[in-house]
């Protein structure tokens, strides 16, 4: 490894966001805008000068929206996500990644005491092909949870049109108010079947970006289904947080609040858009085949119960 690293692990400060912009510009994002992140959850290994060797943090999963619920199923895991980033331009920075490491479990610990009757697991998610991250995580107790897959829809062929169910119409709906936003997570939580959905926090920082939208399918003025999509650069869109309330599967909505979607990103001149889904979601990939869909990479959950 060559000389011992000097460096020192402190909480995130405002003066950092420049440095961890060049290292993962998501992650500057999410520490500047999304009040989810907050300081004293995000630690830097730096230097007596102040440059980043590694950073992390962890974050409350969209799960631990429930973790007030009294009547909770005891077997329901609440997840907070920990992610960890090496400044590459740093011959070995990874030297870091054990005391930063433990430093987040420490604080993911201290969110959990506040909880001690829930079952909580730390979260992290590795490309499945990056075989020295993984020995890493389970080096350190992580097992291997569930599998992530990314699937991409080419734009450049045809869309066809999907019917929708009699009284169902779409719109893009840009949620102006809060009581809109409210009525836009709970119908999410109503069509995840466990009751998860996003923050508010989270909500409010996506909606922020420059190419955000959403297609909600509407009963009278009842959420019945929506797909989210935003830029992911000149040439890509997401097509993102999917979901049908459970009375109105199986009818064409989930189908149709796409095909709305992936023609919005094609008139913009998007030439391809991609999804995650969880590997196990027997009924959802199914749709995306039929949709154009095609996988394009795995990626790994690592958790360790805390």
């Amino acid at each position: 490894m060559g000389k011992t690293m000097d460096y020192q692990i402190r909480n995130y400060l405002e003066k950092d966001a420049e440095k961890i912009g060049s290292i993962n510009f998501l992650s500057m994002l999410y520490y500047q805008f999304n009040r989810d992140f907050k300081p004293e959850n995000i630690y830097c290994a730096v230097n007596s000068e102040g440059e980043i060797y590694a950073f992390g943090h962890v974050v409350p999963d969209q799960t631990w929206c429930r973790i007030e619920d009294s009547d909770n199923d005891p077997e329901f895991i609440h997840k907070i996500n920990l992610e960890l980033e090496i400044n590459e331009h740093f011959a070995g920075a990874e030297a870091c990644l054990d005391e930063l490491l433990q430093q987040l479990l420490r604080k993911a610990q201290e969110m959990r005491d506040s909880h001690p009757h829930k079952n909580v697991v730390v979260s992290h998610n590795i490309d499945a092909d990056d075989f020295e991250e993984m020995d890493f995580y389970l080096s350190k107790g992580f097992v291997v949870s569930r599998n992530h897959i990314i699937m991409k829809r080419d734009l450049t062929e045809p869309i066809p049109d999907a019917p929708l169910p009699e009284n169902i119409r779409i719109k893009n709906w840009k949620m102006k108010t809060e009581a809109e936003e409210q009525q836009y997570l709970k119908a999410e939580g109503e069509g995840d079947g466990n009751g998860v959905s996003w923050s508010l926090n989270h909500l409010r920082w996506t909606k922020s970006g420059s190419e955000w939208d959403t297609f909600t399918a509407f009963e009278g003025d009842q959420v019945v289904g929506s797909c989210m999509t935003w830029g992911l650069g000149e040439n890509r869109g997401a097509t993102e947080n999917i979901f049908v309330l459970p009375e109105w599967r199986r009818k064409g909505v989930a189908k149709a609040v796409i095909t709305e979607a992936l023609k919005f990103l094609k008139d913009k001149g998007k030439t391809e858009a991609t999804l995650g889904v969880f590997g196990e979601n027997e009924k959802a990939i199914p749709l995306y085949l039929s949709l154009g869909y095609k996988v394009i990479e795995v990626k790994i959950e690592m958790g360790l119960s805390i």
